[in-house]
């Protein structure tokens, strides 16, 4: 992935450098370079061979084709199932990010890149502080996560169609 197209990726979901580009573009719904230029050069082809005629229906399938190689690259890099790249819920917010990705102001994360002594939530030193530790878990933050769903609550929403 280029450097602008990651920049811009990252910058859409207010992600750290250390998100992969896999989880930058399917978190933004953004189809990588490559496929997006195959696709592109695809259309240009059809668009120049048969005129603006057929071209919505060339667009469809070069679509259609562009998110089954999307989703091939998705399922061998064993990232998922491939439901988040077919969600039709949902945006995606700095703080969603950062439950989703664990990479954010975790001690967990903050310790993988040496921005912290220890990952280990001040409260309950036996147990890391990550996404779900913080959300339904640590008793520090109990009073401001009152109200968030139970674990699979958020995926869930964004993945009902």
């Amino acid at each position: 992935m280029s450097i602008p197209y990651r920049l811009s990726a990252l910058g859409t979901i207010s992600g750290f450098r250390t998100v992969s580009d896999e989880a930058a573009t399917v978190l933004t719904g953004m189809l990588p370079e490559d496929i997006l230029a195959n696709e592109m050069e695809k259309i240009y082809m059809a668009r120049i061979g048969t005129g603006d005629a057929v071209l919505t229906g060339v667009i469809r399938s070069e679509r259609g084709t562009s998110m089954a190689t999307l989703q091939e690259r998705w399922n061998t890099a064993n990232k998922g199932d491939g439901q988040w790249i077919r969600r039709r819920n949902g945006e995606m917010n700095f703080h969603l990010r950062q439950f989703f990705t664990g990479h954010g102001g975790y001690r967990k994360y903050l310790y993988s890149v040496r921005h912290e002594v220890s990952p280990e939530c001040p409260n309950c030193p036996i147990l890391d502080e990550d996404p779900e530790y913080v959300l339904y878990q640590c008793s520090r933050y109990r009073e401001v996560v009152s109200s968030v769903p139970p674990p699979e609550g958020p995926v869930a929403f964004m993945l009902e169609g």
